[in-house]
């Protein structure tokens, strides 16, 4: 993560060793965090202290050239700020990037190839954040595919700082004296539409820069405010309240949070407050020992490339990371950090690379970008890999595109019976004659729920020929009574709860989904419901998920001939969550409970990988594929038969 101490050693600004400390705690809970140590649970949330430290250290010296009131105004050029940022940014992120692509060639499968070619592209036009967000959760990722995942936050910063110093400037030189209140209020309504959309549109709130520019902002005012005060403040009690709040933050926030939103506050008044008051008392003082200040010297290096030393590690062993693991991991990043900034970044930091002129830096850094984004387009498609390929990883390579696949449209009918929750407008596309009408003097059954209820329409749909097998189901929500969702979700459930079901004519309701211990009670309330309306009910428990996509761990398997642990790869809560979905179902009354995870795994741990065609049993970390669903359904058939071969009598 970039906090540009380059710009913090101009003679612009006064160096403030403490910030360097700051650094430090903002770069090393991202790191604990990837590697998966305990009791940092909130260790994202540096990447939030680093994006106030960036807009302070940034917004100081922007300020100095742009302020009417100082002796440097007019000495700012917007070809200069771009020229610094593209020395200070682009050497280390340009050599992570080809030893990523070099990496991948050697362990990666073909599929993942082609999504780090994108990853690359996107990367290197600075979009990373708008590629996550329309193709992964940050917290649900499966590292294996994602090495370039961390580089949202590059781009973020960088989309920030193409608008910003024109903004910045604007209000310099119309609205100089009330600069406070302008850019304040422009903080106020991006913090606002960080709390408004984080329950509504999680994915947005979180990659998105108008929702995360309040947080760079939050640092922009502090560094203005100090400015217009004639220095920087100090006080012991203020910094230690930052310093309790920024530790707290990682301690005590969790990804099950929503995030940004209202949570994120914490995380940013911490650093406001450590960065503004820190300096001259014995908080900054111990923020300035030597091991902190190394740190936070190394920290934008450091952030580049401990993700992908963490991914393909993980490629290589496939097993999730034991202590001795965590611990070269981590001594591996900081050698390859302390390397790059010796080595990469602070050539480019010298003052005759800075008295550079603008041309001479962004002529050649444009074309450097170019060919980055032309490696990354022609990886999509013309990637290789060093490894050779058995026919049989090809087929499990193959299962990781799933859901591009012919299989993959059967099996759950998107854009037409399912579609994502967090689509607007996406309801528009339900097609209720085809989905989920009624056919008289046939067996009706309906299936509801997410994603993990859609899988299983296709199979009882071929198990059960003479039911007429319905489908009423979208991503990310479950579709229960009293449930929550995003309103197409929504539609979708007030629809079936209020229109569909006590109009009659439904026989069965089959209810799945990812389901969550906080959703359970939801479940209950739609099975009491159901029996009032006299419909009967069978209850799908989870199935089991893996740390990490199914189909790429079994050809990593394969290629590296290494004797993966699966069962330390399981995620062993979903067990947990299975015993209380049977416990809810049987309580309220269903009709059958269908224990998916006691049909897939021994009561020793080893679970079934492949369905019978060889094709592996689940398309990414938990959904099942067809091939999948259809054994499932044809090991459970004894328990569905009496509800479902023909009409029971009501």
């Amino acid at each position: 993560m970039d906090a540009t101490d380059a710009l913090t050693m101009s003679s612009h600004l006064k160096y403030l060793p403490h910030v360097d400390g700051i650094r430090a705690l903002a770069v090393v809970p991202v790191v604990l965090f990837h590697l998966g140590v305990s009791g940092v649970d909130g260790g994202f949330v540096g990447v939030d202290t680093f994006f106030v430290i960036s807009g302070y250290l940034i917004t100081g010296i922007l300020w100095r050239e742009m302020d009417p009131d100082s002796a440097t105004r007019g000495r700012f050029s917007v070809w200069d700020f771009y020229k610094r940022r593209a020395l200070r940014i682009l050497p280390a992120l340009v050599l992570v990037l080809a030893t990523v692509v070099a990496l991948s060639a050697l362990l990666q499968t073909s599929g993942a190839q082609e999504a780090l070619g994108r990853q690359v592209l996107a990367a290197t036009l600075f979009v990373s954040n708008f590629y996550f967000w329309q193709n992964e959760d940050y917290f649900a990722a499966d590292p294996s595919s994602q090495p370039l995942l961390h580089t949202w936050s590059l781009a973020v910063e960088e989309q920030f700082y193409l608008i910003f110093p024109l903004v910045l400037l604007l209000i310099a030189r119309w609205m100089g004296k009330r600069v406070l209140l302008v850019l304040g209020m422009l903080v106020g309504v991006s913090l606002v539409a960080s709390i408004v959309l984080t329950p509504v549109s999680p994915s947005f709130a979180f990659y998105l820069l108008p929702t995360r520019a309040w947080e760079l902002g939050a640092g922009a005012l502090l560094a203005i405010w100090q400015q217009r005060r004639g220095g920087g403040t100090s006080n012991a009690w203020v910094a230690s309240a930052g310093l309790l709040i920024v530790i707290g933050s990682v301690l005590f926030i969790d990804e099950s949070m929503p995030f940004p939103g209202a949570v994120a506050i914490a995380p940013v008044l911490g650093a406001t407050l450590l960065i503004g008051w820190a300096g001259g008392t014995w908080v900054g003082r111990a923020l300035e020992i030597r091991p902190l200040r190394w740190i936070g010297g190394i920290s934008y290096s450091l952030y580049l490339w401990h993700w992908p030393v963490i991914v393909f590690w993980r490629t290589f062993t496939g097993n999730t990371l034991d202590p001795l693991e965590i611990l070269l991991l981590a001594a591996i990043s900081v050698t390859l950090a302390a390397v790059s900034t010796a080595f990469i970044e602070k050539p480019f930091r010298t003052r005759q690379a800075r008295n550079l002129s603008p041309r001479r830096v962004l002529i050649p850094a444009t074309a450097v970008l170019i060919v980055c984004a032309s490696v990354g387009g022609l990886w999509t498609r013309y990637h290789f890999s060093a490894v050779p390929m058995s026919t049989d990883s090809e087929l499990i390579a193959a299962t990781a595109e799933y859901s591009e696949a012919a299989d993959y449209r059967e099996q759950f009918r998107r854009g037409t019976c399912f579609f994502s929750g967090s689509e607007d407008g996406a309801f528009a596309t339900y097609d209720k004659d085809i989905c989920a009408t009624p056919v008289p003097g046939q067996l009706n059954v309906l299936v509801v729920g997410d994603s993990h209820a859609a899988m299983w329409w296709r199979a009882l749909d071929l198990e059960y020929p003479d039911a007429h097998v319905m489908q009423a189901t979208a991503s990310g929500c479950f579709g229960l009574l009293g449930g929550g969702g995003e309103d197409d979700c929504l539609e979708l459930r007030d629809w079936v709860w209020n229109d569909l079901l006590p109009s009659g004519g439904i026989d069965l309701v089959v209810l799945a989904g990812r389901w969550q211990s906080e959703t359970l009670t939801a479940v209950e309330s739609s099975i009491d419901r159901l029996g009032d309306l006299g419909v009967r009910t069978v209850v799908f428990g989870p199935a089991v998920e893996y740390d990490g996509d199914l189909p790429i761990l079994l050809a990593r398997s394969v290629q590296s001939g290494a004797d993966f642990d699966f069962d330390t790869l399981r995620v062993h809560q979903r067990d947990q969550v299975n015993a209380q979905a049977r416990a809810t179902a049987e309580g309220a009354g269903a009709n059958a409970f269908i224990d998916v995870i006691d049909v897939l795994c021994s009561a020793r741990g080893d679970c079934i990988l492949r369905a019978p065609d060889g094709t592996p049993m689940q398309f990414d970390y938990g959904h099942l594929t067809l091939s999948g669903t259809k054994w499932v359904i044809s090991q459970v058939a004894p328990k569905l038969d009496p509800y479902l071969e023909a009409r029971a009598e009501r």
